[in-house]
């Protein structure tokens, strides 16, 4: 009977220190470092720092972000990529925004600060039917005056007459499906649908410029390129020959198991099925796939369809520092 009672103790000291744990865990972030080597970088982008911020979530570190933003203030960093999902949910207000302005009006250096939308908002880019007008919401072009470029087309960075390209999703199955392809009877308006072309063929000669080989190009993208992507699939959807792929979206898997690691990520071509008990090595950090490397982020936030479940279980939120170096 006592060694029943030492069990049932011990059980449940277990369980009120993982809530205690968690609680405070949710709460705090870690900055993690990742170098990542490119056969063909530049020279003079040899230690170049990107910051990366994902999947804020609308959560608060401290008041008005106070601990995050002394954090940031602090790191050496050339550039900063925020990589969505950084409200809750689809809320695309100011209002609902407002963790995310207090976190990027009390960022100092953001000369080079960029952004892409993700699947929660807020919202930057205007689509219809799916597709992107090439034009900036309400609150994309609130993000614009507050110091962030929102990624709607490539973007190239100079360093000492060389250069490296940071690319929005770019491949030849998407430009054709989600913008050439598209008939005026699908739209509202025909003004709808000619700034949907014309954006279509503003990316078509992107596609074509940037097609070249040489060139180092960096996607920038809320969503990771699937893991399991063969050399046919990448030829058949028709991508670039990116160098480096920067994602989040997964949260690390968000709920995670000391020495197992996350039980679930939301994509249906990992692990078992639908997502679960994905390979360790493609939920965050760097990857492999064909001839890329992809880092993806942890993230900072949660978000779950379940009230209950929307938390990080054993998995410190981060905000990541990637150095890139030349191969000596």
């Amino acid at each position: 009977m006592k060694k029943r009672y030492y069990v049932l103790i011990t059980i449940f000291l277990l369980i009120a220190f993982c809530v205690v744990w968690n609680i405070y865990d949710n709460q705090r972030f870690v900055v993690t470092e990742q170098t990542v080597t490119l056969d063909d970088l530049p020279n003079s982008f040899d230690g170049y720092h990107i910051l990366q911020i994902s999947d804020l979530h609308g959560k608060y570190f401290g008041e008005n972000q106070l601990d995050l933003l002394s954090a940031i203030n602090q790191l050496d960093y050339d550039c900063i990529l925020f990589t969505g999902d950084m409200n809750k949910y689809e809320e695309s207000d100011l209002l609902s925004s407002q963790a995310i302005f207090d976190l990027i009006n009390g960022i100092e250096k953001k000369e080079m600060a960029f952004w892409v939308d993700g699947n929660t908002g807020p919202f930057a880019i205007d689509m219809i039917n799916g597709s992107c007008t090439g034009n900036l919401t309400k609150i994309g072009k609130e993000i614009e005056e507050s110091g962030v470029n929102v990624l709607i087309s490539p973007v190239e960075i100079t360093r000492e007459g060389e250069s490296i390209w940071l690319v929005p999703e770019l491949n030849q199955t998407d430009i054709q499906m989600n913008y050439l392809e598209m008939t005026e009877d699908m739209f509202e308006s025909t003004e709808d649908y000619q700034n949907v072309i014309l954006y279509g063929q503003e990316l078509q000669k992107w596609y074509e410029q940037l097609s070249d080989k040489g060139q180092v190009k960096i996607r920038v993208n809320h969503y990771p390129i699937q893991a399991n992507m063969t050399q046919a699939d990448w030829d058949g959807l028709g991508y670039l020959d990116y160098d480096l792929s920067i994602a989040g979206h997964y949260h690390g898997g968000q709920l995670r198991l000391p020495f197992f690691g996350a039980l679930y990520i939301p994509s249906p071509t990992s692990g078992i099925a639908n997502g679960y008990f994905p390979k360790q090595n493609e939920v965050k950090g760097l990857n492999q796939i064909i001839d890329m490397q992809q880092y993806i982020s942890a993230g900072l936030g949660s978000s779950a369809s379940i009230s209950f479940l929307d938390f990080r279980l054993f998995n410190t939120p981060e905000i990541n520092l990637i150095t890139l170096r030349c191969h000596k």
